[in-house]
């Protein structure tokens, strides 16, 4: 079943230790992963707030998700870019593997293009440029990443959407979640050329379940930033075979 939003945002007060991370608040749940705002804390009273995202257990059966995920994290980790969310930690604690990464206080743009729609107030174009303008700049980055032999990574985000995108209260725009798409598909492509994502910012390549590059993630953007304008979605439909149509043959 496909879905044009993201993880369930809970809120849970939690108090939990995790290796040497304290669980304070789970903040958003889907089916991959738990996501939870968390403090490290050290010597002298040093204490810093991060997310941790940690995978759901029973994925860690599967050996080819496992070393995917390793794989996109370990890459996405070398990412050091203003408006890419930067990876601290990878590991595995107990059962549980995770990332560690920044924490941003701020919005997703999920929870602003409705916002602005519901008040009859048209999202900003000069604050919709300046966050396409960032994106690009952090997708330009990842897309040209080069390893130490200057051979092309190839990085590819894969889930560009409003879930994706954090605005800073100090007014920095972040992607969120690089590593972590393509390992996600992975998982969902074992069953017969099935996919899964957040359908209605899909790239038609993306749909037919072909091989994608960065154009993919261009054209979500794309997607993203119309619905930010107009605060109505580019693709809808009435269920998901109609969504799917619209994009391929638009």
């Amino acid at each position: 079943m496909f879905s044009c939003t993201g993880a369930e945002l809970k809120g849970d007060t939690v108090q939990e230790t995790f290796g040497g991370y304290t669980l304070l608040e789970r903040i958003g749940v889907g089916g991959m992963a738990e996501v939870f705002l968390a403090r490290r804390s050290g010597v002298a009273g040093f204490e810093k707030d991060i997310v941790i995202k940690r995978i759901r257990p029973h994925l860690t059966e599967h050996e080819s998700f496992v070393n995917m995920f390793l794989g996109e994290a370990k890459l996405a980790a070398q990412l050091s870019h203003p408006n890419i969310v930067q990876i601290y930690d990878l590991g595995r604690i107990q059962d549980s593997y995770f990332i560690a990464m920044e924490y941003i206080a701020g919005r997703d743009m999920s929870a602003l293009i409705p916002r602005a729609k519901k008040m009859s107030f048209p999202f900003p174009a000069e604050y919709a440029m300046r966050i396409g303008s960032s994106i690009c700049e952090a997708l330009y980055y990842a897309h040209t990443q080069s390893d130490s032999y200057g051979n092309p990574l190839h990085i590819v985000h894969r889930d560009i959407s409003p879930e994706n995108i954090r605005l800073a209260w100090t007014g920095a725009v972040k992607i969120l979640d690089f590593g972590i798409a393509k390992a996600a598909t992975q998982m969902h492509e074992t069953k017969a050329g099935e996919i899964k994502g957040k359908l209605c910012y899909m790239s038609p390549e993306q749909v037919l379940g072909k091989e994608i590059d960065h154009r993919s993630d261009i054209f979500a953007l794309g997607v993203v930033l119309y619905e930010g304008l107009t605060g109505l979605k580019l693709y809808s439909g009435k269920n998901d075979l109609e969504i799917m149509n619209k994009i391929i043959e638009g």
